[in-house]
């Protein structure tokens, strides 16, 4: 099984919407990652079919980048690749390579294939948008179905899964994909993510629920067992100050304008998120914090001495000392692990108790994913400025600003041995850095190729664009 997790499919929904019309042979996919969680430490506990411990039918991710063709449409491409195919069917004739002569009649010949099986599937075309896609898979689920085949391409076996909308993380919600999970496990895995919250009919916080659900799928590097019970939580410090801000706004035609405010009161929640975690139960291989996730919960943890400050705050009633946290539930200050605030309490919002959080705890014995911990900037001794930031500054100042990324990104274009260093810190299981690498080892000369220049170029501009 990879460190990361297990495999699954990462399905274009158009092409399989096609496919399940008969409009298409095959649906388009990419190996993609379910990666270890909390979430995905239940899924293996309770029923996740795992293949050769690597891969898995019972979960996929589904991607909605493009809508469906009408039957026009799909003629209208067809004829355009034609066009294209004759061309290059011509070229290669011309220069007489007999391979890429066979090669390119093989394509007008299963190009005229195709234009048989549309006019053939005619009423079967059906024109969706994106959005009209991911609506009826979110409402209806989706079947997929799975052919086994001999090395001769015979079918051995067919089987179609039913599949139900699960949830989209906050990253996933970015890129528009989605996860789905086979209905044997859908009840299961919809309870445990909503940590058995039941929503009401009329007035149901949806949105709220779809982003805190996900939050113990998150991906993780480690655990750290907690026990809720010595976790102090207290409410958080807001404070307010006056100041001049540039709000923007819209009129009446939806049109955006800078309105400016002298006087404007702003509020500033003091520890959102954070929280302090004993060092005693600090990992050893942590630097400095780590970023704890479980059921509706999120913090960011700090190494400290808490015991030993209540040891050095108390004197000698340090056995006997309790507190109140903001529920008003007593703790001896001895057997506190972890000082945390409500607003890393997701569940909060939803009127459920701290007791009841604390049971949803101890079924998994108390473990807290670890979702990072501070390690060194890959850029050394430099970090990336969020956009953020970015917006503050003046415009007179950012030639500065963006002058050691400028100097960065035209070293990577002219210096292939840096380039490799970036590939060598940014080699993950989803890309494909590991093999350009590895290529580039076997033979130099490899640098010099068309496809290494033009991986290169897609690799720089994605940097870029981040």
């Amino acid at each position: 099984m990879s460190e990361f997790g297990i495999k699954i499919k990462n399905i274009e929904a158009s092409t399989l919407y096609e496919y399940n019309n008969g409009v298409r042979d095959h649906y388009e996919y990419k190996d993609a990652m379910f990666t270890n969680s909390l979430f995905s430490d239940f899924l293996k506990e309770n029923g996740l079919k795992v293949w050769k411990e690597e891969s898995t039918r019972d979960i996929i991710c589904l991607e909605f980048n493009f809508g469906s063709r009408s039957y026009e449409e799909e003629i209208a491409h067809l004829q355009k690749v034609a066009k294209n195919a004759r061309t290059e069917y011509k070229l290669a004739k011309s220069y007489g390579y007999k391979s890429q002569i066979q090669k390119k009649r093989n394509k007008r010949k299963k190009l005229s294939q195709l234009f048989q099986e549309a006019n053939k599937n005619k009423d079967r075309y059906h024109k969706h948008t994106k959005e009209e896609i991911r609506k009826l898979f979110y409402n209806d689920g989706v079947n997929v179905e799975y052919i086994t085949r001999k090395k001769n391409d015979d079918i051995i076996k067919r089987e179609i899964i039913h599949y139900k909308m699960l949830y989209r993380s906050t990253g996933k919600a970015k890129k528009g994909s989605c996860m789905f999970i086979c209905d044997r496990l859908y009840k299961k895995a919809i309870k445990f993510l909503y940590m058995g919250i039941r929503l009401p009919k009329r007035n149901s916080p949806t949105v709220e629920i779809s982003a805190y659900a996900p939050l113990i799928s998150s991906a993780i590097v480690g655990k750290v067992k907690i026990n809720p019970k010595n976790i102090l939580i207290l409410k958080d410090v807001d404070r307010s100050f006056f100041t001049k801000v540039v709000s923007i706004e819209t009129d009446e035609n939806k049109h955006c304008y800078a309105k400016h405010i002298d006087n404007y009161e702003l509020k500033n929640t003091m520890f959102d998120g954070q929280a302090l975690i004993d060092s005693s139960i600090f990992p050893t291989w942590g630097n400095g914090y780590i970023l704890l996730r479980h059921h509706f919960c999120k913090m960011a943890a700090f190494s400290t001495n808490i015991q030993q400050f209540f040891r050095d705050y108390f004197g000698e009633n340090y056995y006997s000392a309790i507190v109140k946290d903001m529920f008003g539930v007593e703790h001896f200050v001895k057997d506190i692990e972890l000082i945390t605030t409500d607003n890393a309490m997701k569940w909060l919002k939803f009127d459920k108790s701290y007791e009841y959080w604390c049971d949803r705890v101890y079924e998994n014995g108390c473990m807290f994913g670890i979702v990072k911990t501070a390690h060194e900037s890959k850029l050394g001794e430099v970090q990336r400025m969020s956009y953020q930031m970015v917006n503050s500054l003046d415009e007179e100042i950012m030639p500065n600003v963006v002058k050691e990324s400028v100097e960065y990104i035209n070293k990577l274009k002219q210096d292939n041995s840096e380039f490799l260093k970036y590939l060598e810190k940014n080699k993950n299981f989803s890309n494909d850095y590991e093999v350009l690498i590895a290529l580039c080892n076997q033979n130099p000369d490899f640098v010099r190729s068309s496809y290494f220049r033009d991986r290169k170029k897609a690799i720089i501009k994605g940097y870029v664009l981040i």
